[in-house]
Order: structure tokens, then sequence, then C-alpha cells
């Protein structure tokens, strides 16, 4: 442990549990961003083997991508953020006025501002699955509302709220039976449990690269199976997008999910997510790493549901995240006074509570000075 901590010099610097909103840098990616953007000053950004080798970079993240969601490198777009992949897919579908999307109230902003956007453009209709205190439920809570009207249900695998792992592959399951398409937001998933696209039949599954990969902001990826690709539309197109084209209107775009792919990026970023693939997958393990994850999940609701006034809301059946209340306490007092001793977490909306994010970096003595913190603030 002491090896992989001084990886990450963050996590020396504060009680670092805030890796559901970025995940710490590690050295070697910040190496190999600093090596790109040296390489950019002292090469320039214009000749064909520089875009040669961005071109190789990546597919090189296409392939991890592909390795680590259990799918085919064909099927993944290099994307900006998660948000990225959850508005290129939602305002994609070919809506019509008075069509139907479903999600859940367990989601992030990420998922629910496209279907609002869409909303307003389309005139559709968004249906709100009341799975807060059954997410086990869920498959069934979002079958009863599907209709011939149904297009799109878009959800996360894991609730940025509540830390609740949602049985995405049920969820799938159903949404077949009627001919719906589903779309996941992965950003509390991707790096922190297991996630094989194919197993769980998903048509659409968006990722963040800062988060549970520590890697740079900026970054992220979209699967796409090639059953659903061809029923969302192109909403952004670039250079990345094309797979040839004329001046007089003729854009002929690639044929799988990279056609959502845009244009210029940032070579350090690029540089950055690949490293950060790299030694999560080679050096960390990824087995070793969700193992260490969910054990440090488990710890810190055990040590949280033992200090007085405190109720975890985090299902068992979790990730990375747990979630928590204090009574009569704000949750933004709480927060603030847990900063001010160095330890970070976060709050979280509806309900109004606190959050934790234990990556496979911290330590158990971490868990028990937030608990040690929280004890006289409970008082």
């Amino acid at each position: 442990m002491s090896q992989i901590r001084s990886q990450v010099p963050a996590v020396h610097a504060q009680v670092y549990l805030n890796t559901g909103t970025a995940g710490p840098i590690p050295q070697s990616v910040h190496t190999a961003m600093v090596h790109s953007l040296e390489s950019q000053l002292a090469e320039g950004r214009s000749t064909m083997d520089h875009f040669i080798k961005m071109g190789g970079v990546m597919a090189e993240i296409r392939a991890t991508h592909a390795a680590m969601l259990g799918c085919e490198p064909g099927e993944i777009a290099l994307t900006h953020n998660t948000t990225d992949g959850m508005n290129l897919v939602t305002l994609g579908v070919n809506w019509q006025p008075g069509d139907e999307a479903i999600t859940t109230n367990l989601e992030h902003p990420g998922a629910l501002f496209p279907l609002f956007a869409a909303r307003e453009r389309f005139g559709i209709t968004i249906k709100m699955a009341d799975v807060l205190n059954q997410p086990d439920e869920a498959a069934a809570v979002i079958e009863r509302l599907i209709t011939h009207r149904t297009k799109l249900i878009s959800l996360s695998h894991v609730s940025f709220i509540t830390g609740a792992l949602l049985p995405v592959k049920e969820i799938c399951e159903v949404a077949h039976r009627h001919g719906v398409l589903v779309l996941v937001d992965g950003a509390q998933s991707f790096g922190a449990v297991p996630v094989n696209v194919k197993e769980l039949e998903v048509d659409f599954y968006a990722v963040p690269g800062q988060k549970w990969l520590c890697g740079p902001e900026g970054t992220g990826a979209l699967y796409g199976s090639q059953a659903a690709i061809s029923q969302v539309q192109i909403t952004f197109a670039g250079y990345g997008t094309m797979d040839s084209y004329n001046m007089y209107g003729g854009l002929l775009p690639k044929g799988g999910v990279q056609k959502f792919e845009q244009g210029t990026v940032q070579p350090a970023n690029l540089a950055g997510q690949l490293a950060a693939c790299s030694w999560l997958t080679e050096d960390i393990g990824l087995d070793w790493a969700f193992s260490r994850i969910r054990h440090l999940a488990g710890a810190a609701r055990e040590l949280l549901a033992a200090v007085p006034r405190v109720k975890v809301l985090t299902p068992a059946e979790a990730a990375g995240l747990v979630t928590f209340q204090v009574s009569d306490v704000s949750a933004d007092h709480v927060a603030k006074a847990l900063l001010d001793q160095g330890i970070v977490i976060r709050t979280v909306p509806h309900p109004w509570s606190l959050r934790l994010a234990t990556g496979f970096y911290n330590t158990e003595e971490e868990l028990e000075q937030l608990a040690a913190a929280l004890t006289p603030l409970v008082r």
C-alpha cells in the first residue's frame, strides 16, 4: 500500500475521500502529460507525424477501454467526459413530439440535463421512476412506466447520490422486451466495479477519465453496441466524425459509435488518459482494485453506522460511494468542519447528505480518522 500511495502525492496532503468527484493524479499520468506538452513545445503540433502519433494514442485508448468494458475497440468513441456521452446519445435519438424517456430519482445532472434539453427541443415526456428507497426493484418499477411511446431509458449504473448499484442487466432485459434503448451513466462504476457491457446487454455506456480512473479532466469514452448505433443520429459533426465528405453537402460518417467523435483534442490529455489506463490495469491490477474498493466501502459503512446520530443511506449492495446523514447538523457544516481537519468528502442532494468515496489507495486508518472526527461534531 505504501508503494501505491507514494505514486499519488495528493493522498498525503489530506485524507482524500472524494474520488467520486475526481481521483488523485498518479505520478505516471503527470509524467505522460508533461512529456506530451514538452514535445508540443519543442516540435510543434502541425506535422503529419504529430497527427499519426495522436491517432495511434487514440487507438490505444480505445483498445484499453474496450478491454476494461468487455467489448471491441470499434465500439468505443472517445469523448470529453461522461456528460458528453450522455448528451450525444440522448439528443441523437429520433425523437418525435409525445415520445417518452424514463429515468430515475437517483440521477446526476449529467443524465438529467440532456433529457431536459430534449424535452424542450422535441416535446418529449420524461417519466421519473421512484427507486430512491428500492433500487433493487428498479427493473419492475421502470417496466410499469414503459408505453409504446417510450424510446429511451437513461440511468446510472451506480447512483452518485446514494451509491446504490442498480440492476442494469435486469433493466436492459425489460427495456429490450419493449424495444427501448438503454443509456447508462457509468461515472461511478467505471474503475470502481467490474463492468462488462456485453453481459449487461446495454446499448450505450458513458464513462469518464478523471474519477476512478485517476486520469485528467476532459477525457472519457462512450460504448455503443453495433445493434443500437444506427438508431442514434449525429448531433455534433467534425473531422473525427467523418469517413469522407465533399464541399457540396456530402458527409459520410463513420459506421460505428466513432461517428460521435469530434475534432481537436489536447494531446496531453490523451497521453494522461492512456497512462491512467495503463497504471490501473498493469501496475495496480483491476481485480485487486475492485476488491480493495469494495472492502473499504464496507468498512466505511460499519464505522459510520457506529457513530451516534449518523445514518448510513448506502445499501449493502454498493460500489465505492458511501452516503450518510448526521441528525440535526447540516451537511454543509459537517463537510466544512471535516475539511478544516484535512478530510475531503462532499455533499450530495436529494436528500441533502454527505458522501465519501473509497479509492483503493485509501487506508482503514483514514476511515477511522473520519469516524473519530465526526464524533465530536454530532454531540
